[in-house]
């Protein structure tokens, strides 16, 4: 029944949900200028009416829920533009550190001191025998390689001071999810559908904002109101009251994630600005400073060093000081001891193709290896283009092949061909064998046998020809063997195979000698004439990885599949393998050979196949010792060992003499010549590129940014400053300066090519590095200040919405203070209906 009770109610309601009302904007007014806080509005509803007979009476107002002024949408879209400016941001710092790596101030840019030591050289062309000039040369060195040096340290010392920023960034990242997961707790445990927890909401937002300062992150909100936040690539980070960490390890950032078992299980994910904020930011500059990487600025001024080291070192090792050696020599650059993984590919496996990305080696991914019918049990093309494709990646491996070839079945000898002789030559060495045509069986008119016979006579020629106690001595060495094809080991039931015994010797094999009529009793043999290299069709199916500077770290993916089809699989290929893991750990421990010739820096110079090089002997009054140079092949070369034994070997055979006039042997992995007390030595002509690449009579040493300088032999003696040639009758003319012309011809040549890169001259190459550098930096900036334009209009609108007006606040609070007055008017009319009534009675 409505009456005065009623009216007193209907104002009590009033009162109460109107001081409500006020405590919500006094709560808004005293947040004015809180980051992060979400305007709140008290929302005001009707009770519900009584029922009488004239219609239904209000029981006047109460205050339903609290609410805030939230655009989902606008803050969703400035969790993401927060994400990006703190990326681009970091970026832009970090380019600022780079590009004072790359400074060009006239007196240390590296295009004018390159300048200069070309000119150095020009000087000394004009005045060779100047030990003034030929020290200003030196110095000029020394001052470009201290450029390098300094730029390499702070390209490092960039490189350390982002690693400390990712390692303090990953461990906020760490806090911050944690704080999430305890909020997303708070929330969810303490709201019901009309209470909800605003400010302790806005407070989860204003901690997603800084983690997405950190990295990009996808969120949404579940039924009980916690969020799932991701990461951009989906890794998830925070689910209800869990929370995920992530790691910055060993260069890679990693997601952690723990089973009930407490056992932590690491996954690297995205690895540079994609995965956002600043962490992406400072990844995206790391990965262009970290060694190892040809694309990136340190590698590419790694291959600038790289390059003029091996310019200048090859054309300055066929040249020749003022005067001879007269002392001991030794290599400037070691011939590493090698870590060598060989291994046979699946022939059944042969036709599968790997695509590109599903293997990587030293984390540098590998391109298509393509598949390939296999030829008579062995994977020949897919080898081939194994090869090729870690070759491409510059993984820090050599990929190399072993040469093979096989001819076609022999066929069988008739009768009246017993008794004669076939003659062919394997690498130089006469092969001739008798045909028994009329002793057996089995004789030759029996295939297997007469293949057999054959390749016995091959094997004992090269025996033969191999033995040491030859005088003269044969070299080079010939590392070759022939065996009988059976159908699964390269040839045809009954065919010959020639291979190399060395695994990843590539040098080539040459069949000469014989008879191309096919009514000839040598074209039987099932052989052709020719020159065989290791290609797609000339190889033994195996893939041999070469590393003298690292392990090698093969990465398949999370099972065997795709090191199975190399031949890598299975768990028994190295001493800490397991089978089914996708991974393979091969270090020097479980196979190396020493002083490989693939353990120099520039190995892959060497020419092997028919290279050579000269050196002549003199006399201690300067007198030719010999008439001619001694020439040293380097054909089929394998180790630091074969060369040292090919030049002595090639002086006593030229001398007559029983021990080498200068004597070669190694130490610490070097190359060392000794002259005896009677004896002078020089270099000529060398096609091999070995003297470059061991450092012999070479200006630079190193084959870095960091590793670059003066060759000891140079810096030690000016004297060793390789301006002139040894004429072709063995003269030296302290005056000649036809050497030094050419090295000034370097600066000029539009084809030096480039790890990682093509051909350019060596200025056009560091300006191409300079001007990228400067176009990233310029771009990041630009970006940079776009998004803080975008970022401020997106805040404004934001605000618009859920910011606090005080302007609003106070006409608000106005209203409610009325309102609140006016329901106190009502509580006192209703206090006098009831006095009026109490003093009818």
């Amino acid at each position: 029944m409505v009456g005065i009770s009623q009216i007193l109610n209907t104002a009590k309601e009033a009162l109460l949900a109107h001081q409500q009302a006020v405590s919500v904007v006094g709560h808004n007014i005293a947040n004015v200028d809180t980051p992060g806080y979400t305007r709140q509005t008290l929302t005001l509803t009707p009770n519900l009416p009584t029922p009488e007979g004239a219609g239904f009476f209000g029981n006047g107002v109460r205050g339903m829920e609290i609410n805030r002024h939230y655009d989902q949408f606008m803050v969703k879209r400035l969790i993401g533009q927060n994400s990006t400016l703190s990326n681009l941001e970091a970026q832009q710092q970090s380019m600022r550190l780079v590009e004072t790596s790359f400074n060009e101030v006239p007196g240390m840019a590296v295009n004018e001191l390159m300048s200069e030591f070309w000119a150095s050289w020009q000087t000394l062309a004009s005045y060779p025998e100047n030990l003034s000039t030929r020290d200003s040369t030196v110095q000029q060195a020394e001052i470009l390689i201290d450029q390098f040096h300094n730029m390499n340290t702070e390209l490092a010392q960039t490189r350390y001071d982002i690693d400390v920023s990712l390692s303090s960034a990953v461990n906020d990242v760490n806090a911050l999810t944690k704080q999430l997961a305890k909020l997303n707790d708070q929330i969810s445990s303490s709201e019901t559908d009309l209470n909800k927890q605003n400010d302790l909401r806005d407070q989860r937002d204003i901690v997603l904002k800084e983690l997405s300062q950190y990295v990009d992150v996808n969120y949404f909100e579940t039924g009980t109101g916690a969020y799932t936040i991701l990461m951009g690539d989906g890794h998830t980070l925070v689910e209800s009251n869990e929370a995920w960490q992530i790691d910055w390890q060993d260069d890679k950032l990693q997601w952690i994630s723990t089973n009930a078992k407490g056992t932590q299980t690491k996954t690297a994910i995205a690895t540079g600005a994609e995965v956002g904020g600043s962490i992406g930011g400072w990844m995206e500059i790391f990965n262009q400073v970290k060694p190892g990487v040809a694309e990136n600025y340190l590698g590419r001024l790694d291959a600038l060093a790289n390059a003029l080291i091996r310019e200048v070192n090859q054309q300055h090792s066929q040249g020749v000081g003022m005067t001879s050696f007269s002392e001991q020599l030794t290599s400037a650059d070691p011939a590493a001891n090698t870590t060598l993984l060989t291994s046979t590919l699946d022939p059944t496996l042969s036709t599968e193709t790997i695509p590109a990305g599903s293997l990587t080696i030293n984390d540098r991914g590998i391109g298509k290896i393509e598949g390939g019918t296999a030829s008579y049990g062995q994977a020949k093309t897919k080898a081939y283009s194994a090869a090729q494709a870690i070759n491409d990646a510059i993984a820090g491996v050599q990929a190399r092949l072993t040469t093979q070839v096989a001819g076609d079945a022999v066929t069988a000898m008739a009768a009246g061909e017993d008794g004669t002789v076939i003659s062919l030559q394997v690498n130089g060495i006469d092969v001739n064998y008798t045909v028994d045509a009329t002793s057996g069986p089995p004789d030759d008119t029996d295939p297997a046998t007469l293949a057999a016979n054959v390749v016995s006579a091959i094997n004992q020629a090269i025996q033969d020809y191999n033995d040491p106690t030859n005088v003269p001595e044969n070299i080079p060495k010939i590392t070759i063997e022939a065996l009988v094809g059976d159908g699964t080991n390269g040839g045809a039931v009954n065919a010959i195979i020639l291979r190399n015994t060395n695994a990843g010797d590539e040098s080539r094999i040459i069949i000469d000698g014989l008879d191309t009529d096919p009514l000839s009793t040598e074209f039987k043999l099932g052989l052709t004439s020719g020159t065989y290299v290791a290609d797609a069709t000339h190889n033994t199916g195996e893939l041999s990885l070469f590393s003298h500077k690292s392990q090698i770290d093969i990465n398949g993916g999370t099972d065997d599949r795709y090191l199975d089809q190399l031949g890598l699989g299975g768990g028994n290929v190295s001493s800490t393998d397991e089978a089914g893991d996708g991974q393979l750990t091969f270090d020097s421990t479980d196979n190396q050979v020493l002083f490989s010739m693939m353990g120099y820096d520039y190995s892959d110079e060497l020419q092997t196949d028919g290279g050579s090089f000269n050196i002549w002997i003199y006399n201690t009054d300067d007198t030719l010792a010999l008439p001619q140079p001694v020439e040293v092949s380097l054909e089929r070369a394998f180790t630091l060992q074969d060369v040292a034994d090919s030049i002595n070997i090639s002086i006593i055979n030229a001398s007559g003499q029983a021990t080498p006039w200068v004597a070669a042997t190694i130490q610490d992995n070097k190359l060392v010549l000794t002259p005896d007390s009677d004896h002078q030595f020089a270099f000529g002509g060398d096609t091999s590129n070995f003297l470059a690449t061991a450092g012999l009579n070479s200006f630079f040493t190193g084959s870095s940014a960091d590793s670059i300088g003066v060759n000891d032999a140079i810096s030690q003696n000016m004297d060793n400053i390789a301006a002139g040639t040894v004429s072709a009758n063995g003269q030296i003319f302290r005056g000649d300066q036809s050497n030094a012309l050419l090295i000034t011809n370097i600066q000029r040549n539009e084809y030096v090519r480039f790890t990682g890169s093509g051909s350019d001259t060596l200025d056009g190459f560091y300006n191409t590095l300079v001007g990228d550098i400067g176009i990233k930096g310029r771009t990041v900036t630009r970006d940079y200040d776009y998004n803080v334009l975008i970022t401020d209009q997106m805040s404004a609108m934001k605000d618009a919405t859920s910011g606090v007006s005080l302007d609003e606040e106070m006409a608000d609070l106005i209203r409610f203070q009325q309102a609140y007055s006016a329901a106190a008017k009502l509580i006192t009319s209703s206090d006098e209906m009831m006095q009026t009534l109490l003093q009818a009675v």
